[in-house]
């Protein structure tokens, strides 16, 4: 994959821990940035699937309490009640 280097300004502190990090895990810093980048983009889109599924589900439930609504008011209509007769004799 083809690499652009960026400009970017951190604050010192940061730089700072990315240093601290990229020692311990005997990475460069720059690998420490990206991982730490595509980690918050992959979460990012992660949340975004999640909030469309939840929108979808929150309509599909909506649109499963009208039918339900609509399967119960067909209920509650008056239906022929039918009485139990005298069994017929066979010859």
């Amino acid at each position: 994959m083809p690499v652009t280097k960026l400009g970017i300004s951190f604050p010192s502190e940061l730089i700072e821990e990315v240093d601290s990090l990229s020692k311990l895990l005997k990475k460069s810093r720059s690998e420490v940035v990206r991982v730490a980048i595509t980690r918050m983009l992959n979460d990012y889109k992660k949340q975004q699937a999640v909030e469309k599924a939840e929108k979808i589900y929150k309509e599909i439930a909506e649109d499963d309490r009208h039918l339900a609504e609509d399967f119960l008011s067909i209920c509650a209509e008056p239906v022929v009640k039918y009485k139990a007769g005298r069994k017929a004799k066979r010859k």
